[in-house]
C-alpha cells in the first residue's frame, strides 16, 4: 500500500463512517453496536496475523503506542455513537473537520510547536464563526442537539490528542496492522464496560442494514481504515493529514441525504462552508504561499546565476 492509495482509503472511510455508525445504531443500542464492531474487528485482525504473520505480532515494547492509539477508539467512539442519536451523520463529519484546529492548539503544549500564524488565526476565527452558525441553528431546530454537539467536541478533542501524542512518538517500526490490533485490544475493556453500564443486553443478530453496517465498520473502517490512517500519519506530512477533514464533510452530507433521508438546511450549509473555508485558510493557503515564496527565491537565484 503506497501513501497515495492509503490517503484515498482514509478519505473514503472517513466519509462513510458517520453514516454507517448512524445506520448501525438504528437497530442496536449505540454501545452494543460499538462493542460488536470492535469485537469482530479484533477477531478478524487476530486471524489475519495468525495467517500471514504466523502468530501474534503485538510487542511489549510498543504498548505505549497501542495505549495512545486506543484513545481514538475509547473514549472517542462511544462519544461519536451517542452523538448520532442527536445530530445528523453529516453534522458529525463537519464536527470532525474541526480536528486540525484542536491538533494545532494541542501541539503548543505537547509538541512545543506553535502553528498559529496570523493567517491560521484568521482561519480559526472563520471556522469558529461557522460552528456558531450551526450551533445556533441546531438549538433552534432541536432542543437536544446541544448534547450531540458537545459529545462530538469531546470526541474531536480525544481523537486530536491521540494523533498529536502519536506524532511525538517514534512509530516507524510498528506495523499498521499490529498498531490497529493493539489499539483495539487496549480500547475493548472500556467499550465493554460502557456497554454493560448503558445497556448490558446482548442483542439478537438480524441480517438487516444495521448488521451490515456493523460488518462494514469492523472490516473496512476498523481494520483497513485504521491501517491506512496509521500509515498515512507515519509517512505523510502532518499538514497533508489535516486536509482529510476538509474533503470528507461534503461527501458525508451527500451520503446522509441519499441513504438516510437527512435534511441539510441553509444554516447548516452556510456554517459548514464557513468551517471548511476556515480549514482551507488554516491548512491550504499557508502551504501555497510557502511554495510560491520558494519558487520566487529559486527563480531569483536562477536569474542571478544567468547574469553572472
Amino acid at each position: 500500500m503506497g501513501p497515495p492509495l492509503a490517503y484515498l482509503i482514509v478519505i473514503a472511510v472517513w466519509a462513510t463512517t458517520p453514516l454507517a455508525i448512524k445506520l448501525s445504531s438504528e437497530y442496536y443500542a449505540p454501545m452494543a453496536a460499538a462493542s460488536l464492531r470492535f469485537l469482530l474487528a479484533c477477531a478478524i485482525a487476530c486471524c489475519l496475523i495468525a495467517l500471514f504473520r504466523g502468530g501474534s505480532s503485538l510487542k511489549r515494547t510498543h504498548w505505549k503506542a497501542y495505549l495512545v492509539a486506543s484513545l481514538g477508539i475509547f473514549p472517542n467512539m462511544p462519544l461519536v455513537y451517542m452523538a448520532t442519536g442527536y445530530i445528523s451523520s453529516g453534522l458529525v463529519s463537519v464536527m470532525m473537520a474541526t480536528a486540525p484546529f484542536i491538533m494545532g492548539a494541542l501541539s503548543i503544549f505537547v509538541l512545543r510547536q506553535n502553528p498559529f500564524t496570523p493567517l491560521r488565526m484568521l482561519g480559526l476565527v472563520v471556522a469558529l464563526a461557522g460552528l456558531l452558525v450551526i450551533t445556533a441553528n441546531q438549538f433552534a431546530l432541536d432542543a437536544d442537539a446541544w448534547r450531540g454537539i458537545l459529545l462530538m467536541l469531546g470526541s474531536t478533542f480525544t481523537f486530536s490528542l491521540s494523533n498529536v501524542l502519536l506524532k511525538r512518538m517514534d512509530t516507524s517500526t510498528i506495523d499498521p496492522l499490529e498498531q490497529s490490533l493493539g489499539a483495539m485490544i487496549f480500547a475493548l475493556p472500556g467499550l465493554l464496560l460502557c456497554w454493560q453500564v448503558s445497556d448490558g443486553n446482548v442483542p439478537q443478530i438480524a441480517l438487516n442494514s444495521a448488521t451490515w453496517a456493523v460488518v462494514y465498520l469492523a472490516v473496512v473502517a476498523s481494520i483497513v481504515g485504521f491501517m491506512a490512517f496509521y500509515y498515512v500519519l507515519r509517512t505523510l506530512p502532518f499538514e497533508l493529514v489535516g486536509l482529510v477533514p476538509l474533503i470528507t464533510p461534503a461527501l458525508a452530507m451527500t451520503l446522509g441525504v441519499l441513504y438516510a433521508g437527512e435534511m441539510v438546511d441553509d444554516a447548516l450549509k452556510l456554517g459548514s462552508l464557513m468551517i471548511l473555508l476556515g480549514l482551507a485558510i488554516y491548512e491550504v493557503v499557508p502551504g501555497l504561499l510557502k511554495r510560491r515564496r520558494m519558487s520566487v527565491v529559486v527563480s531569483g537565484c536562477a536569474g542571478t546565476a544567468q547574469h553572472q
